[in-house]
């Protein structure tokens, strides 16, 4: 990296680049800006259950992959079996309370279970949204097509501080990592 290039990179701050040190885009992407090349039509591989947070979840998990049971699509349960992420990965959410939100991303093709970007402390739970100082706060949103490999997530992050910043997260799955692209404020 060429000195000029190092001294803009640290004079934006490192909000201006994301994980792969592409630049920022200019306006929030689109789903159709990551389509996703390969949907899966065949039948789900059972979900690999390894981590103790996934096997606190495992009947969560597997009702997701095996019954379409907390899968989604154009916001409306499914309650069928395959992909709604990225052509062959499988989103399942489920509540767990007021306000809590819980995923798991499950990938069809190899039954490989992992979190969901944001996930607090290595476990399967979100953080709350929290727009505007709006007490308790509410479920993050999730956004995603099964045709693409980006997903919004609408969250405030640090919502235990005094002033908390809630902000939408466009994150992409790349290589099996999430790769945050762009990310805007909702306060």
């Amino acid at each position: 990296m060429d000195i000029g290039r190092f001294v803009l990179i640290i004079a934006l701050g490192i909000e201006a680049l994301n994980i792969s040190g592409q630049p920022k885009p200019k306006a929030a992407p689109r789903f159709e800006d990551y389509s996703a090349t390969d949907v899966f039509a065949g039948q789900p591989v059972p979900p690999k259950i390894v981590t103790s947070s996934h096997r606190r979840y495992r009947t969560r998990i597997r009702e997701g992959v095996e019954k379409g049971w907390g899968v989604f699509g154009d916001g409306v349960e499914q309650n069928k079996t395959g992909p709604n992420f990225a052509g062959d990965m499988i989103v399942i959410q489920w509540g767990c309370g007021a306000p809590c939100l819980m995923a798991a991303v499950v990938n069809a093709r190899t039954g490989e279970v992992s979190n969901p970007p944001l996930a607090i402390d290595d476990t399967l739970a979100l953080p709350i949204l929290n727009v505007g100082g709006d007490s308790p706060g509410r479920n993050p949103e999730l956004e995603f097509r099964k045709n693409s490999r980006l997903m919004i997530v609408s969250a405030t992050p640090k919502w235990f501080v005094k002033h908390p910043r809630s902000y939408r997260h466009y994150f992409v799955l790349e290589s099996n990592q999430w790769v945050l692209v762009y990310k805007q404020s909702l306060d």
